[in-house]
């Protein structure tokens, strides 16, 4: 009787730590995608990590400002293989 209450304890607590990983943004709650915008610079840092992958570009305004931009993409596996296809 003992084994099974901390078998369904364990059980419990790795479903409810599991719980944040269901959360997550849509697109349309943080851009607009009627807007695009098209930006111009060289990339200077890329982060390919979990569970979105990161590009910094260096652009340079009319008055020759600079400004690092970062750049947010899907996962680093969703790369993988995408070599020939036209969209990500």
């Amino acid at each position: 009787m003992k084994a099974t209450f901390w078998v369904a304890a364990v059980c419990t607590a790795l479903l409810l730590a599991a719980a944040p990983m269901l959360a997550h943004h849509s697109f349309a709650a943080e851009f607009d995608q009627n807007k695009p915008i098209t930006l111009m610079g060289s990339v200077t840092k890329v982060e390919w990590m979990n569970p979105h992958t990161h590009f910094y570009i260096d652009v340079k305004d009319d008055g020759g400002k600079v400004t690092n931009w970062d750049l947010e993409t899907g996962s680093p596996t969703r790369w993988r293989g995408a070599a020939g296809r036209d969209t990500l």
